[in-house]
């Protein structure tokens, strides 16, 4: 019988192919798709439980997850040679993880999100497939949108901020024209915080020879597009009258402004996470808890990686 270090090794061996699929990216997609079936529940005159969500959205919260998870570990797949190098995402690098257990962990979680949409609506399913498309073309060749400015931007604004709400708007009612300016809004400011995440990337993507949004149009050039980006999202939020998409451009833009005169890179990465954590703070007005399920990801990452390899993330300053 395994002792007490054993079972503590053994459970966070299994742990490893939990966090290799990016439970801290994976968050971001959590609070588009609560926005989304938020503005769902509103648009058809009801509202979300406070307390727990119904089956339809909980089946579709699951299945947008397991997309993303998968698409996240198949990034770390298409880039294991280049992650090695630049010593980060150590997972398959440092072969705590097998290719081949990655591989079949990459057709398990797809195969789990295709099992949890079956039930749903079609217009769901069709989100879904839009996404699961999103994830493949962003990581892999000969499309690798990541590689490639502006595609860089625009697969990543439409992945979380147009698909994840359109996902959860169609969990909760069948998906409307309205969704189209909302998603766009959203697109926008995530394709300016994208923008501004690249200049944290700019020398190990230029090394690369990744044509990324900033190893193109340099840091300022990046870095003013970002502004421009999270300003558009703020005036189009105004008109629509939408919180989220109002609200997280005009707080946020003070922040990524001091980065921009800076050039520092802890403004940078303070904007960056302010940003996030204002998209979530507005979503979950409307789903209360999404707060919990970030909580317990934030805490239970840093007790992870902690216990793991002696370091705590995410946290303050940690891009």
């Amino acid at each position: 019988m395994a002792g007490p270090g054993g079972l503590k090794c053994s459970v966070l061996r299994a742990l490893d192919f939990i966090f290799v699929l990016r439970p801290t990216v994976v968050i971001v997609m959590w609070v588009f798709f609560f926005a989304g079936a938020g503005l769902a529940a509103r648009a058809s005159g009801g509202s979300l439980s406070l307390l727990l969500p119904s089956r339809d959205v909980l089946l579709g919260f699951g299945a947008m997850t397991a997309v993303l998870g998968g698409g996240c570990l198949l990034n770390q797949i298409s880039d294991v040679e280049t992650d090695r190098v630049n010593e980060k995402l150590f997972f398959l690098p440092r072969g705590i993880i097998s290719m081949r257990a990655a591989w079949v962990e990459l057709a398990v979680v797809w195969l789990l999100a295709a099992g949890l949409a079956a039930p749903l609506a079609s217009g769901f399913r069709l989100v879904l497939v839009a996404s699961l498309l999103l994830n493949i073309t962003y990581s892999a060749r000969p499309v690798r949108a990541k590689s490639h400015c502006p595609w860089d931007m625009v697969w990543n604004g439409l992945g979380f901020g147009f698909a994840a709400v359109a996902a959860g708007w169609a969990s909760v009612a069948p998906l409307s024209p309205t969704i189209i300016p909302l998603g766009l809004t959203y697109t926008l400011a995530v394709a300016g915080i994208t923008a501004s995440t690249t200049v944290l990337d700019v020398e190990g993507d230029r090394a690369l020879g990744l044509r990324t949004t900033a190893a193109v149009l340099g840091e300022s050039g990046a870095s003013a597009l970002t502004l421009v980006l999270m300003g558009a999202a703020g005036i189009a939020g105004a008109v629509m009258f939408d919180p989220l998409g109002f609200f997280v451009p005009v707080l946020s833009l003070p922040l990524l402004v001091r980065a921009h005169v800076t050039r520092d890179r802890a403004h940078r990465t303070a904007a960056n996470q302010f940003t996030v954590g204002v998209f979530a703070v507005v979503a979950s007005i409307r789903a209360p808890y999404l707060l919990i399920l970030l909580a317990l990801v934030y805490f239970g990452s840093r007790a992870y990686y902690r216990a793991r390899f002696g370091f705590s993330y995410p946290g303050v300053g940690t891009p």
